[in-house]
């Protein structure tokens, strides 16, 4: 498989914040998309992940900015974000450990390109996980229907999005649960 330069697609770039932390999450819009559409594609298909799984997204989510680059390109445009979702759960007892946790969507575009989306912000402690979810960091749709309908929105929302390569990416019918090794060197230097 051929090595392709970061800007090869389009991006859409947001940036939120969510458990007491700010993170951002990106996706590629078809090559040669245009500006308006690149921003629409990145609200619906991004704000549309975060709507499936508002349900254990603590309540202090907010989306921050957003920004937009072309095919080809290494600028960033400024744009707007997606239409705002309010997470359900109360951050009363929120632990460093949950604001640096995140659940990883993978996917294969058609021609063999790996996709992965991290979201932070779940409370889906490893310890402390939803009835009938084995503690083994993986999160089959099979187990939690959050993850089976933000995996159904991520497969019908393309051609929205796409992997690198700019073919169609298939998301895996799971999510992997892992706290993040940045941020853990930081809880460690105690920010």
């Amino acid at each position: 498989m051929p090595d392709f330069a970061p800007n090869v697609t389009p991006r859409y770039r947001l940036k939120y914040f969510v458990a007491g932390r700010t993170h951002s999450i990106m996706m590629r819009a078809p090559r040669d998309s245009t500006l308006p559409d690149i921003v629409s594609h990145g609200q619906g298909y991004l704000g549309g992940l975060f709507t499936a799984l508002a349900s254990f997204l603590f309540d202090d989510l907010a989306f921050i900015s957003a920004d937009a680059a072309l095919t080809d390109s290494d600028l960033f445009f400024p744009c707007a974000v997606p239409t705002a979702v309010a997470g359900a759960i109360t951050p009363a007892t929120l632990s460093k450990q949950d604001s640096i946790t995140h659940i990883t969507f993978s996917g294969r575009g058609a021609s063999g390109s790996k996709v992965n989306l991290h979201v932070y912000g779940m409370a889906l402690d490893p310890d402390v996980l939803p009835p009938n979810v084995s503690n083994d960091f993986v999160i089959l749709s099979s187990e939690l229907s959050v993850i089976d309908d933000a995996v159904t929105h991520l497969n019908s929302a393309l051609p929205l999005a796409v992997a690198i390569d700019n073919s169609v990416p298939i998301y895996a019918a799971r999510v992997t649960v892992k706290i993040n090794d940045f941020w853990l060197r930081q809880v460690r230097k105690g920010l």
